[in-house]
């Protein structure tokens, strides 16, 4: 069947840079705790072990999956810092006295360890070179087989796609002006663009300064990165366009790719299902590598909130450079599409 301009979307996780050898979750905590045991382990170091410990025995509380990572860890951390300035303070009165004496005056030590995270973060998923993400590209050589403009939404921070294509990449920026949502949307007189990237959770380039988003060169910046479900809600942009341009595509698109993503982010999750329900034709292809498929078939929808029987959830069980380099044509896309019926 043949691929049109809104047949397909793609959706990347970390797994998708794993590869270009950038951590993925599970190794930017291990960098984390060890920074924490050498440097801060009288004071930060047990508050971590307390938070962490804590969040976990409430995972098993509510019979929920282990889904402790960097950004879960941050989200509590930030709604701890509000400490009496949350509006369920008063339902809540009484904070763990082991809580209390970790935390510090006014939860000082909460705020201290969130400003740590937040500085090596960025270090964590720059790289000197992006020579090992060269299989990137073939997101271009796809976009030139295809002659339609990609639509990629992004929950990953780093620049492995913008430095290993050189086809006009859309970002809603342009040279030193400010973030302008305007250019994703294709007037008759604009050239379109190659690849239209969506980066939903921020870029380690993106600097936020009198409320205006800028792309910075500078090394040192603090850059403009969101966690956790209420943070990526907050009304400003980028993020809620973002968060609407993607379920506009995801409603869309004939065929869904996820590439390296875990299925932890509940507020993507519920677009994606949403889309799914939407048309009972739509195909979910979901690329990372899984010693049992059926499981993994199963993981996503129980994530999803799909029945574990569902036939439209495929499992593409290779890296992301597999993927990219070896799998993704168009001609594999056609053969993902339903089938017309044929007249008799």
């Amino acid at each position: 069947m043949s691929v049109g301009e809104k047949s397909v979307v793609f959706l990347l996780g970390a797994g998708c840079s794993y590869d270009a050898n950038i951590p993925i979750s599970k190794n930017m905590i291990d960098r984390l705790e060890k920074l924490l045991s050498d440097s801060y382990s009288d004071d930060l170091f047990p508050l971590y072990r307390y938070v962490k410990c804590t969040m976990e025995y409430g995972c098993n509380l509510a019979g929920q999956d282990q889904n402790f990572n960097i950004e879960s860890l941050l989200v509590t951390l930030h709604a701890l810092s509000e400490y009496k300035r949350t509006h369920l303070y008063p339902f809540v009165y009484g904070y763990s006295n082991d809580l209390l004496d970790l935390a510090g005056t006014n939860f000082k030590n909460i705020n201290e360890l969130i400003k740590i995270i937040e500085k090596e973060l960025p270090g964590w998923v720059t790289l000197t070179s992006y020579r090992a993400a060269s299989y990137y590209n073939n997101f271009e050589r796809f976009q030139k087989e295809l002659t339609f403009a990609l639509r990629i939404f992004s929950l990953n921070y780093d620049l492995c796609l913008e430095n290993n294509v050189s086809c006009t990449v859309e970002t809603g920026f342009f040279e030193d002006q400010p973030w302008d949502g305007n250019r994703f949307i294709k007037s008759e007189d604009d050239e379109e663009a190659a690849i239209y990237l969506y980066k939903l959770h921020g870029s380690i380039d993106w600097e936020r300064k009198d409320d205006q988003l800028r792309i910075s060169q500078q090394h040192g910046i603090v850059p403009d990165l969101i966690f956790g479900t209420d943070l990526k809600m907050q009304a400003i942009d980028p993020y809620l366009f973002y968060l609407y341009e993607f379920r506009k595509y995801v409603l869309n698109a004939e065929v869904i790719i996820t590439i390296g993503y875990s299925y932890n982010d509940s507020h993507i999750n519920d677009l994606i299902r949403q889309a799914m329900e939407y048309s009972q034709n739509k195909i979910l292809i979901s690329v990372g590598p899984t010693g049992d498929m059926v499981a993994e078939q199963a993981r996503i929808a129980k994530k999803l909130r799909l029945p574990t029987t569902t036939d439209r959830i495929l499992i593409e069980n290779q890296t992301a450079k597999e993927f990219l380099e070896q799998t993704l044509t168009v001609e594999y896309i056609g053969q993902q599409l339903p089938q017309s019926d044929l007249p008799f």
